[in-house]
C-alpha cells in the first residue's frame, strides 16, 4: 500500500488550514479600540526646587505640583500662578522664581513638623503683609514664620507677629 496519497492529503489539508487561519489582509475589521496616548510626564511636578539654570517657568512648576502632573506654561492653572507670583513680586525683593522656591521650601518644612499649609496660601498670606513697592524680604518672612509656627503659634498669631515687622511697614499698604 502506498503512503504517497495519504501524505499528499495531509499536506493539502495543512495548506487549507494555514490559509484559513491566516485570513485575507483586506478583510479585517477596522480596529475599534481606543488609542492610548503616551503617559503624562511629571518631571516638572516632581521637582523640589528650581535651579537658576532651569528654564522651567515658576508658574508652570507650581501648577504642575498642584496637579501632580506636568502642566503646560500656557494652561489656565499656570496663568493663575503667574498672577499670584506677579502680585508677590511687586511686594518683595526676590524674583518670582525665588518666591516660588521659598514658598515650596516652607511648605515642606512645615509639613515635616505636622503643619499643612500650601505654597499658594503662604504666598497669599505673606503678600497681604507687605505693601506694594515695599521690596520686603520674602525669604526672611519664611524663616520668621517657620520659627513662630515651630514655637507653637497658630497661623493667625504668626501672621500677626510678622505684620509687626518694621521692614514690612514701607511701601503702599496692602489691599
Amino acid at each position: 500500500m502506498s503512503r504517497l496519497p495519504f501524505a499528499v492529503a495531509r499536506l493539502s489539508l495543512g495548506a487549507v488550514l494555514a490559509l484559513a487561519l491566516a485570513g485575507c489582509p483586506g478583510d479585517s475589521e477596522p480596529e475599534t479600540r481606543e488609542r492610548v496616548s503616551a503617559p503624562a510626564t511629571d518631571a516638572i511636578a516632581r521637582k523640589t526646587w528650581l535651579q537658576p539654570t532651569d528654564d522651567t517657568e515658576p508658574e508652570a512648576w507650581l501648577a504642575s505640583r498642584d496637579a501632580g502632573a506636568d502642566v503646560a506654561p500656557n494652561a489656565p492653572a499656570a496663568k493663575a500662578w503667574h498672577d499670584v507670583l506677579d502680585e508677590a513680586d511687586s511686594r518683595f525683593g526676590e524674583s518670582g522664581r525665588m518666591i516660588a522656591n521659598r514658598a515650596v521650601q516652607l511648605e515642606t518644612m512645615l509639613s515635616e513638623i505636622g503643619i499643612r499649609e500650601s505654597a499658594r496660601d503662604i504666598i497669599a498670606d505673606f503678600s497681604t503683609l507687605a505693601g506694594k513697592g515695599a521690596r520686603a524680604g520674602f525669604s526672611d518672612l519664611c524663616q520668621h514664620y517657620y520659627n513662630l509656627r515651630q514655637q507653637g503659634l497658630d497661623r493667625t498669631a504668626a501672621l500677626a507677629a510678622l505684620a509687626q515687622e518694621p521692614a514690612l511697614k514701607s511701601g503702599t499698604a496692602a489691599p
